[in-house]
């Protein structure tokens, strides 16, 4: 075999790997309890550093927001979002601002591997959102309609992929760039903005996972 011959060979294997999500092991001494008990002080399980490790970025150029509204067993989730040095445009045209990169963590629960694929493998998780809103104490109806009406439709946009080598079991989720994880009987999701880059989204939110999984 020529060296030509040999380069082109090599040069497909990288192309064809180079969509690929890396693999994620769970350390067998991984404690589940440990992140669970963490759900409400998520900056313990993500911090700047990692995120800057793996996007790229100084810690520094990090911003960090908490979001509070999110009606999941009163938990939370925490974006870090930075500049990634483009410009979108705004008010028809009229204006430009900064364009972000971002991670996000939350959702984090006990599940076992059965209630996490039936829950984050269908729509099954969407419809049991619908019918806890309708449980709350202080539900409005007004605002659960439209809450209700957005989740339906949703889910007729929604689709999800089974990745076979991050963690316990994980699914790849679009339109939301959000991968859904379980690590032993620990689930937690991270979403990954990339732009319309979807393929590097995936790829940091695997790394992302593998730097909280084996700091």
């Amino acid at each position: 075999m020529n060296n030509a011959l040999k380069l082109i060979i090599v040069a497909f294997v990288v192309a064809s790997c180079s969509g690929n999500t890396e693999n994620v092991s769970v350390p067998n001494d991984f404690n589940a309890e440990t992140i669970i008990s963490q759900q409400n002080n998520l900056q313990k399980i993500l911090t700047k550093e990692m995120v800057a490790a793996v996007a790229g970025v100084p810690v520094d150029k990090i911003g960090e927001h908490i979001e509070n509204n999110i009606n999941q067993q009163g938990q939370y989730t925490i974006l870090y979002s930075w500049a990634n040095g483009n410009k979108k445009k705004v008010a028809g045209g009229k204006h430009e601002i900064d364009d972000y990169n971002s991670f996000s963590i939350g959702f984090i629960k006990k599940m076992t591997l059965a209630e996490f694929e039936q829950y984050y493998g269908t729509n099954e998780g969407l419809q049991m959102q619908v019918n806890n809103m309708a449980k709350q104490e202080h539900f409005n109806k007004e605002t659960g309609t439209v809450e209700s009406k957005y989740i339906a439709d949703y889910a007729g946009r929604r689709k999800t992929e089974k990745l076979e080598n991050v963690a316990t079991m994980s699914f790849w989720e679009t339109p939301m760039n959000a991968l859904h994880v379980l690590a032993k009987d620990a689930a937690f999701t991270i979403t990954a903005n990339f732009g319309d880059d979807e393929a590097l989204a995936k790829k940091k939110a695997s790394e992302l996972v593998n730097a909280i999984l084996n700091p």
